[in-house]
């Protein structure tokens, strides 16, 4: 195994690592804990770079398997199994991302027995489900070739035309839902973006992209273990013995680039360069049609950001296909192809957020943890794929020999202690000393504790009046715009005047009556403590007319247990001193330690919730009244909003 193949792999395992850690943080403490999400950008960098985005680069799957298996276009067979391969990752990977953004992962069955014909996103989950499943029916045959299941690769082969036919029609459904997904939104998405046709852009993009990016993986693939193949004896160049009129030889001859695979790749990427030229045209005669070219000559950095895309995507992947000199070089065509990909990567990051950040009004940076798993997703589908080529026919007609995992390990990066070269002669050692070094950091970098409770705390601002008396309040604990205007004395009266506080102001501090609950809940997202020792026992030693604290901690039998730890668990619940001086009104059990207040969230939900859904029983009140949208006017459709505005008197 060459260096540079070694040093790939102990990268994609360090990310790969990187992002399980990232993965099981995101599981058990949530979105709200581990991204920078919000309601006006919700969705962020995982959906969009790898269902979005990563299902369209791995388009090459049914591109290919139409152009060899229906048009029989023989050249291009050699490229179906990587095609199809890359497709089988593509959507495996996306599947697995999806999975993350999903609010209760848990639920991620529901689609498949609650339909909701009438979502485009359905349609998605569907299409993508299915064609992965394809993938796996077409990958398949590859694998078991391995182990001499003939009689099941024979029944596999039979059915490859009909389960192509299945997965072209799969995938070029889903691709134009996709585009579709973002027709709901034309007052939010930049003009730039926004189109009728976003549907057939998202298709085309993805057919000349994917195409694209499975040139750039032969030709990887080819530089690392083949570059006779494609690039004959040199990068590059391939040589020939000549002849001299004598009969001596008289030493190699350059041909120039070409090995016997270069007419395939440079065909692909004729092929790919066409549907980007279609592309292209489409896109600027439809900003003549909607008149969003006037924006693109706005100077704004929208207009900065899709010049560029365009840029990449299609205007320099068709000029280095166009020259005689870079279609013959694999350098050139290996140019065009990255290129053409990072362009169809940032058109649907510029379609999925970026688009959105003006009317957002307000610039989403993923957190750590989703870069993480992002990059992570990607690396773990990196490992696989070179695990594949390197023990199945994958990119050969006949099996890989064993020379991939065989040969020494040579130091990669510490020449002077030789530790890689004694220590680290497989893959499991090596992977294992990278783990111990990635889990520790990765989990003191991005434990949400860390990076959220303790640094940020107290996050929680107190309600602002919306008129001198303070009879009707904003609640925007963390002033993040997804705020409720509550009518406190309206509610005040419905519930029974003065005598009703209780009923939500469950307790106040020591000798006050009105606490605020910013003053005990103080974290939207985590639960706070706020039980102060050191004023307890000041406290205590005061009342009691103690001689001292120390040494003797007088004190502390006022509330510890003789003979036991002198912890939580042995103190005398707080109720118990507390029962008349903090007014308590609805604490069920005398020994309830009240050190550990809920987080705002939590605390606010959990009384106006459960009050509203009590409430509902009463058939003059709204049916939707425990609905998120009744309190939070924020998260209600702005359409719905500006009607309400217009019918105002």
């Amino acid at each position: 195994m060459t260096r540079n193949i070694r040093i790939i792999k102990d990268l994609l395992w360090f990310l790969a690592l990187w992002g399980l850690v990232a993965s099981i943080f995101r599981l058990h403490f949530g979105l709200g804990a581990t991204t920078n999400l919000t309601d006006a950008v919700p969705w962020g960098l995982w959906k969009i770079l790898k269902m979005v985005a990563g299902v369209a680069m791995s388009t090459s799957g049914f591109t290919v398997g139409f152009l060899v298996l229906v048009l029989r276009l023989e050249l291009f067979r050699p490229l179906l199994r990587p095609a199809i391969l890359v497709a089988f990752l593509g959507y495996g990977s996306s599947c697995l991302a999806l999975l993350f953004d999903i609010g209760l992962p848990l639920r991620f069955w529901h689609p498949f027995i609650m339909w909701n014909e009438h979502s485009f996103l359905f349609e998605v989950f569907w299409c993508v489900m299915l064609y992965f499943s394809v993938t796996f029916l077409e990958v398949l045959p590859t694998v078991l070739e391995r182990y001499r299941i003939q009689r099941v690769v024979r029944i596999l082969h039979g059915l490859a035309f009909g389960v192509a036919i299945v997965g072209i029609s799969l995938s070029s459904l889903h691709h134009s839902s996709l585009g579709s997904l973002f027709l709901v939104t034309p007052q939010r998405l930049h003009s730039l973006w926004y189109s009728s046709l976003l549907p057939l852009f998202f298709i085309l993009s993805a057919m000349g992209g994917g195409l694209m990016f499975l040139v750039l993986i032969k030709i990887m693939y080819a530089r690392w273990y083949q570059p006779e193949t494609v690039f004959g004896t040199n990068w590059g160049e391939s040589t020939e013995k000549v002849c001299s009129l004598n009969g001596s030889e008289s030493g190699p001859k350059k041909r120039g680039p070409g090995g016997k695979e270069m007419p395939m790749l440079r065909g692909l990427a004729t092929i790919a360069a066409a549907v980007l030229s279609l592309y292209l045209v489409l896109k600027l005669g439809d900003l003549v049609r909607t008149g969003a070219w006037r924006a693109l000559l706005a100077g704004t950095w929208e207009s900065v950001l899709y010049g560029f895309e365009i840029l990449i995507s299609a205007v320099l992947p068709i000029v280095l296909v166009s020259l005689p000199g870079t279609r013959r070089s694999p350098t050139g065509l290996a140019l065009a192809a990255f290129s053409a990909s990072a362009g169809l990567a940032l058109n649907r990051l510029d379609v999925g957020i970026f688009g959105y950040w003006r009317d957002a009004q307000t610039i989403y940076f993923p957190s750590l943890a989703e870069w993480a798993i992002s990059l992570g997703v990607v690396a773990a589908a990196g490992l696989v794929f070179l695990a594949l080529i390197e023990n199945f026919a994958i990119f050969e007609d006949r099996v890989p020999g064993q020379k991939f995992g065989r040969e020494i390990f040579h130091a990669s990066f510490d020449a002077f202690t030789h530790v890689w070269n004694t220590a680290l002669t497989n893959s499991l050692q090596r992977v294992s000393l990278i783990a111990v070094f990635v889990v520790p950091l990765a989990w003191v970098a991005m434990y949400p504790p860390y990076r959220d409770h303790q640094s940020v705390e107290p996050v929680v601002e107190p309600p602002m009046g919306l008129n001198a008396v303070r009879t009707a309040l904003r609640i925007d604990g963390n002033r993040a715009g997804v705020f409720v205007d509550f009518h406190h004395a309206d509610h005040q009266q419905r519930l029974g005047g003065e005598e009703s506080c209780g009923t939500c102001h469950h307790v106040s501090l020591p000798n006050d009556r009105s606490t605020p609950c910013s003053r005990c809940h103080r974290n939207m997202v985590w639960p706070t403590d706020i039980f102060d020792h050191s004023a307890h026992v000041k406290a205590v030693t005061a009342r009691d007319n103690l001689k001292a604290m120390n040494p003797a901690n007088q004190s502390c039998a006022v509330c510890h247990a003789a003979g036991q730890a002198k912890c939580a668990a042995s103190a005398i619940g707080c109720v118990e001193c507390h029962q008349k001086d903090m007014w308590l009104t609805s604490v069920p059990d005398s020994s309830l330690n009240l050190a550990l207040a809920a987080s705002y969230q939590t605390a606010m939900h959990g009384t106006c919730v459960n009050c509203h859904k009590q409430q509902q029983q009463n058939t003059e009140l709204p049916a939707n009244l425990a609905e998120c949208g009744t309190c939070h006017r924020s998260l209600q459709k702005r359409e719905i909003l500006m009607v309400e505005a217009k019918l105002r008197p």
